[in-house]
């Protein structure tokens, strides 16, 4: 088992990375792709390395409760964010919006978010800090990513407001919670996907491409 005090460096760094990573894709494109694999490779080559999937949360041990507490935190964090954004006005290419959406928010921004941040970091920072202080530590961050990312082009969620920072703050909470309520990575991957999937029935996400 690895020390705390090198769980929490290995964190800090790969989070350092990946927020800068993030950040270039406000200025290049090539950033928003690299943001996407970095988030997906670094929880997948470390497990691949080191056999140690089960810390990460990929395992079918409790796969039917993780989908039921999944399909709840997805209910929980859509009703929030429909809430936030206070309106329903679903785009005029819906049927392709949700074409691209569904397999995009499952197979891709989910599980990049997911991985790295309640597969990967959740466990490293709860091993130093205690179960609760992992978990809102990680949010912590997972909130802050938001900011760093360009995801203000590709949705119409106020971020920049009291309320988009809290619900930010709340849904990747409930994220944290499942996952490790669960003790499995499905919880999370399909409470956001869901998520995701909602914002773009209400018109607030996007996933075809701009202008």
């Amino acid at each position: 088992m690895e020390r705390p005090s090198r769980q929490l460096l290995e964190a800090g760094l790969a989070f350092a990375a990946f927020g800068a990573i993030s950040y270039l894709g406000r200025r290049v494109d090539i950033g928003v792709h690299l943001m996407g694999l970095l988030g997906l490779a670094i929880p997948l080559i470390w497990g691949w390395r080191t056999g140690r999937w089960e810390m990460m949360g990929f395992t079918t041990a409790n796969w039917r409760q993780a989908i039921l507490w999944g399909l709840g935190a997805g209910f929980l964090t859509s009703l929030l964010g429909a809430i936030v954004v206070g309106r329903i006005a679903p785009p005029p290419d819906l049927l392709l919006q949700l074409a691209l959406g569904i397999p995009m928010s499952l197979l891709l921004a989910s599980p990049f978010q997911e991985f790295f941040f309640r597969g990967w970091l959740q466990p490293r920072f709860a091993s130093a800090l205690g179960g609760c202080g992992g978990l809102l530590v990680t949010t912590g961050l997972f909130t802050w990513w938001h900011y760093l990312a360009p995801l203000d082009e590709a949705t119409a969620f106020p971020l920049n407001t009291a309320i988009g920072f809290l619900s930010t703050y709340l849904a990747g909470a409930v994220y944290g919670y499942v996952f490790r309520r669960t003790r499995s990575i499905i919880a999370p991957w399909l409470a956001h996907a869901l998520a995701l999937i909602t914002f773009v029935v209400i018109g607030t996400g996007n996933y075809l491409p701009l202008p």
